[in-house]
């Protein structure tokens, strides 16, 4: 045990065996045996602190089950808090970061009022008591992730309405809740952060002189980055008095196509209709500097970092995506060109880097691996009958979904020799819009121009099968899991969105509709899963809040 990283902790010295009685003896057949009536299972035999490190390598029904053999692993279960544990180990690391950040900025009355949507005073006062506990975030989201359930259900309640005079492109929770931003047509991108008692408030907008195409938020909070077509990207950082104030602005001779930040914050990159990517890095002072710029061959689309930066994935117009490394030195080199006979839509790595996958209008999907020697090589091509809209990873890595215009969607997941086999061929009756894993991996959801939203589980043999339809009266443009992966919201052109929830029996159950004047766009959850983002075609994003039905 003391060999296998992960396990923190030191052994204490096995205890002393008692020495073993003379056990009686007798005949069988014609043979001496010697007969043991008192044999303990080995299991039971180890210490108890080995047993609580043994339990942490199971999975969250791996737990559960243990839980029902006795009454005193029930006991052990409880005391260790494996199901918690273990029910927090499904999410990577970033969302618990993202998890235990949002926590760290709610003092305690913040948490009782966070918690009494669903709690009752008893269960909200016996969690704040434990809060200096290592393992309080998981034990707060594994109880809040269980009452809201169980709630059957929701009482939505608008908290905040954010306008802008034309179509709204994004918006987005930062990873803490407390702030949302959204960019629009009509030039501007819109901050609404959360106040202490728990109304939004809009900030200064940041203004360009053309389409602002994104906005997005740093995996701590507290950095917004923003694409134009004017040409600009400009780095918001929040300061201490709660503004939004402008750090640096990155500039191109064209319009700015995307603009993203690394994983852990430090760096931005944009990619450009002028040939270029550019990278900037921000300084021990808080300032930003330019480190690099990238010449391509044709203008560019998109441009993203691996989760350890190290590795840059770009899409251009000339139908390929090319990987770029990072050398000694800080410069940027080729490493691999992924060539396709139309345009790449796509191309995205894994969540630990090791992989990437892009989406063509050839017909075709392409995955390829990092190799031990820094190279990277083709794994698969993923074929369809017609264009590879989408391409995404499970947060995992080791599920691959892309969704066509032939009206499928596949699953490919990664075999133990690093191979990629076909899992899935998932079918609706029109065209696909999107596809989304829930955090575990186990469920995925499809929307369609056939007005529906299919819930699709992972069986214990491998397939996957229909779990739940969720039925609406135009196009489903999109649908996305709670991050607990507990809940499901949709968002549609018959002016709704809904909320499915998981039942005991594996069933997803309707638990709210939120609607707006016009047809949605998008629907998202916050990281705390107790908000939703509807954006409309109305040019209004609407920040909604879940209550339960006697909340």
């Amino acid at each position: 045990m003391d060999s296998i990283s992960g396990i923190d902790g030191s052994l204490s010295p096995p205890p002393k065996r008692t020495r073993l009685e003379v056990l009686p003896t007798g005949f069988s057949l014609g043979r001496k045996v010697a007969v043991q009536d008192k044999i303990q299972p080995t299991f039971f035999h180890l210490p108890e602190e080995i047993q609580s490190k043994i339990i942490r390598y199971l999975d969250v029904r791996g737990v559960a089950r243990l839980a029902k053999v006795c009454k005193y692993l029930h006991t052990l279960v409880k005391k260790e808090r494996a199901q918690e544990r273990a029910w927090y180990r499904r999410f990577s690391l970033s969302n618990q970061y993202q998890m235990k950040t949002f926590f760290s900025a709610k003092d305690d009355q913040q948490l009782r009022d966070w918690l009494s949507s669903f709690a009752d005073t008893g269960t909200v006062e016996s969690l704040i008591k434990q809060r200096k506990n290592i393992h309080f975030p998981a034990l707060l989201l594994f109880t809040n992730s269980k009452l809201m359930s169980q709630c059957e259900i929701f009482k939505p309640v608008t908290k905040a309405q954010i306008t802008h005079s034309r179509y709204i492109i994004t918006a987005s929770f930062s990873a803490d809740s407390c702030h949302v931003v959204t960019a629009s047509l009509d030039k501007t991108a819109k901050i609404a952060s959360q106040k202490t008692d728990g109304s939004w408030s809009e900030k200064a907008p940041i203004l360009h002189t053309d389409w602002i195409i994104s906005a997005t938020f740093s995996n701590d909070g507290r950095h917004v980055v923003t694409a134009s077509h004017d040409g600009e990207a400009k780095i918001c950082r929040l300061e201490d008095d709660g503004a939004w104030k402008v750090k640096a602005i990155i500039s191109h001779k064209d319009r700015i196509r995307s603009a993203t930040f690394s994983a852990n914050g430090s760096h931005v990159v944009t990619a450009s209709e002028d040939k270029t990517v550019k990278i900037y890095g921000q300084e021990t002072d808080g300032s930003w500097e330019a480190e690099y710029t990238i010449n391509h061959n044709t203008p560019v689309i998109s441009a993203s970092f691996s989760v350890d930066g190290r590795h840059l994935v770009i899409v251009s117009e000339d139908k390929a995506a090319t990987i770029y490394g990072q050398e000694d030195d800080g410069s940027w080199a080729v490493t691999t060109t992924i060539s396709h006979e139309d345009t790449v839509y796509s191309a995205t790595f894994s969540a630990d880097g090791d992989h990437v996958v892009t989406a063509s209008g050839d017909h075709t999907a392409k995955i390829y691996s990092l190799q031990d020697d820094g190279s990277w090589e083709e794994k698969v091509t993923i074929q369809h009958k017609e264009a590879v809209n989408t391409a995404s990873f499970s947060p995992g890595g080791s599920l691959v979904v892309t969704t066509s215009s032939d009206r499928t969607a596949k699953i490919h997941g990664l075999q133990t020799d690093g191979s990629w086999e076909e899992k899935a061929n998932i079918t609706h009756k029109d065209w696909i819009n999107s596809a989304s894993f829930s955090v575990d991996g186990s469920h995925l959801v499809t929307t369609s121009d056939d007005h529906t939203a299919k819930i699709h589980g992972l069986q214990a043999d491998g397939s996957w099968e229909v779990r739940g339809t969720i039925y609406h009266k135009d196009l489903v443009r999109r649908a996305t899991f709670s991050p607990d992966g507990c809940h499901v919201v949709t968002a549609s052109g018959d002016n709704t969105a809904k909320i499915y929830g998981q039942a005991g029996n594996g069933s997803w159950l309707e638990k709210a509709i939120i609607s707006h004047k016009d047809k949605l766009s998008s629907a998202t959850f916050s990281g705390d899963s107790r908000y939703v983002l509807t954006v409309s075609y109305d040019y209004t994003a609407r920040i909604t809040e879940l209550f339960g039905k006697d909340g």
